[in-house]
């Protein structure tokens, strides 16, 4: 289930409606996906809203997305500009790994 969620220009995650209706009617393995941080991932599975958290935009410029997590490194900015683009160069293969960046 992707979180009706959104980025606003001071980066504030803003939700104005819960999928906890659906995480109770739901009985299998609970996703939820949109615009989650680590914290905010963590608390929402501490706190039962779901199984597991999906991370795109995070992911995709992090390609040790787990491990920054486990050690709470702090995190590559992605570039939207790139999301989408045919090059096999730019984007999705040109973002630095931990070691890479220390």
């Amino acid at each position: 289930m992707v979180e009706p969620r959104m980025k606003t220009l001071g980066e504030k995650v803003e939700c104005s409606h819960s999928l906890f209706p659906m995480r109770k009617a739901f009985k299998g393995t609970f996703i939820v996906a949109g615009g989650y941080d680590r914290d905010e991932g963590s608390k929402a599975v501490d706190e039962n809203r779901t199984d597991l958290v999906a991370y795109g935009r995070h992911f995709l410029a992090n390609p040790d997305l787990p491990k920054r997590f486990e050690i709470n490194a702090k995190l590559n900015k992605y570039n939207r500009d790139t999301f989408y683009l045919d090059d096999p160069v730019v984007g999705y293969t040109d973002y630095p790994f931990l070691e890479d960046v220390a």
